[in-house]
């Protein structure tokens, strides 16, 4: 299975001092984020912005910017919150085989199938420190 560094979640409660960083002291260009359809995208509720090395590159690996929300996981029905504190997420080419691995071992994962990126399912869950994890696919 190949796998590939997707982005990684940084959480900002102040936006626009936090883009003013990124883009004018680590000179990041700002991209526009590739949403999920508001319908599928169910209680996002947070302000967002997407950072990529090179201008109008919307390839990975990505920086997104994200107001934190406290009540994400438990306004979407899962157990893990994604945009609560940062994460790192990873693109597969097989999600379903992650998903029966995880499932094997008796690791719990938040299914959020399209639910933030256009084209993408993403699960979510903790790593063996305690660091949440998005793994994502292209949506088949």
């Amino acid at each position: 299975m190949s796998w590939r560094l997707h982005h990684v979640n940084v959480p900002s409660p102040n936006l626009p001092v936090s883009i003013e960083f990124y883009t004018e002291v680590l000179k990041m260009n700002l991209v526009e984020f590739d949403s999920a359809e508001k319908d599928v995208r169910g209680n996002f509720k947070t302000e967002d912005v997407v950072l990529a090395s090179e201008e109008g590159e919307t390839d990975w690996p990505q920086v997104h910017l994200q107001v934190p929300n406290p009540n994400c996981a438990r306004d979407n029905g899962w157990h893990i919150n994604p945009i609560a504190a940062a994460h790192t997420a990873y693109h597969v080419d097989d999600l379903e085989a992650v998903k029966e691995r995880l499932r094997l071992r008796g690791l719990y994962f938040a299914d959020a199938g399209p639910w933030a990126l256009r084209g993408y399912d993403q699960i979510y869950l903790h790593d063996p420190g305690m660091n949440v994890i998005e793994i994502n696919a292209f949506r088949k």
